[in-house]
């Protein structure tokens, strides 16, 4: 019996790199007014609920002018969900589920993002049956960082922390899964990979690196 039985996804960054295209998009829009977005102030933001960092008052403040939010904001959001609906799953993830449901492990999905937002590209694409749990920031008071989300999906599963491996792409992420006493592997995107991941059990550049049985055997084999 493998000692490892339950695998949670975070969704941005892990299923569809939803991250790249929302910094290329805000990068684009301050370039556009001729100052520049900071990658350092954006990795705080990526992977969890900031109320920490206002994007458009970020804006405001280099330009100092007083800009149509609303404008702004629906011009950019156009063009980021453009570019998420034409990227494909990240590296690995079909194959992974997969061999789940082959290997009758539970499969979970815990997101800082909205119910709607997470399940809307699951279904569109076509993944969204593998799932046995979902969390998403709708479910929880606190999201990532905080290990509420994780927690919360592994009750939904009935499993136990030593039994579970979380994926995750993000600092905040990584964070929330060792905060809830779970395995914890990280996959960091092309924005993420300039954070530090000291926290989790394993760095991975791809899911498409090592097959998923392998990968349980390499991390039990570290206890």
């Amino acid at each position: 019996m493998l000692g490892i039985d339950t695998i949670i996804f975070d969704f941005d960054g892990v299923i569809i790199d939803t991250e790249t295209p929302d910094f290329l998009t805000w990068q684009k829009t301050f370039q556009s007014f001729g100052v520049h977005l900071e990658m350092e102030l954006w990795l705080d933001h990526v992977g969890g609920r900031s109320s920490q960092f206002d994007v458009f008052k970020h804006l405001q403040d280099l330009t100092g002018l007083t800009l149509d939010e609303s404008e702004i904001k629906q011009g950019r959001r156009r063009e980021y969900l453009d570019l998420v609906e034409s990227y494909p799953l990240m590296p690995g993830v079909l194959d992974y589920l997969e061999i789940c449901k082959s290997n009758a492990l539970r499969v979970g999905l815990a997101s800082s993002s909205p119910r709607d937002w997470v399940e809307g590209h699951l279904s569109r694409m076509d993944i969204l049956e593998y799932f046995d749990c979902i969390r998403s920031s709708d479910d929880v008071r606190n999201a990532k960082p905080h290990p509420d989300l994780y927690i919360s999906c592994m009750e939904g599963l009935k499993a136990p922390p030593k039994s579970s491996m979380a994926i995750e792409d993000s600092l905040n992420g990584v964070t929330a899964a060792k905060g809830a006493d779970m395995w914890c592997v990280a996959i960091p995107n092309s924005i993420t990979t300039y954070l530090p991941f000291e926290k989790a059990d394993l760095v991975l550049e791809s899911l498409a690196e090592v097959s998923l049985l392998d990968l349980i055997n390499e991390l039990l084999s570290k206890r």
